[in-house]
């Protein structure tokens, strides 16, 4: 009666072995690019809409002062942060912002925003809200 097994793994049971491993390595390898990716436009269109809602309540808040503008094209940096100008290295978004005003004796105004940053589609991101508010306080 034999207790010990002397048989082991062969040459070709190894190369399988690693055959398999191999293929699923690379596998992983390729879905990881597609995962940067997401992530990189998860993390654009999450800056982009809280941006998109800082704009919006920026001009609701200009309405309700009296103090309305018709159309501005801004720019942030990553953090959000408005930036001089357009052309500074630190663009990273573009806002365009309208408002329509109202026609007399109407008291309520459309604000439209539009963010876009490179990479983006032509459309970018887009919002609008409509503000009303009295003349007399």
């Amino acid at each position: 009666m034999n207790i010990f097994n002397k048989k082991g793994l062969s040459i070709v049971e190894c190369l399988i072995a690693v055959l398999l491993t191999t293929t699923a390595i690379i596998s992983l390898m390729t879905m990881q690019s597609l995962a940067l990716q997401g992530a990189g436009k998860s993390d654009y269109l999450g800056r982009a809409n809280g941006i998109l809602q800082r704009e919006l309540e920026l001009r609701e808040i200009q309405i309700m002062h009296g103090t309305p503008v018709a159309s501005v094209v801004t720019c942030a940096d990553k953090d959000g942060n408005s930036i001089n100008s357009c052309s500074d290295a630190g663009k990273m978004f573009t806002i365009t912002y309208t408002m329509t005003p109202p026609i007399a004796p109407a008291t309520t105004w459309l604000i439209n925003v539009k963010l876009t940053w490179p990479g983006s589609s032509v459309n970018g991101i887009k919002s609008s809200m409509i503000v009303s508010r009295q003349n007399a306080f």
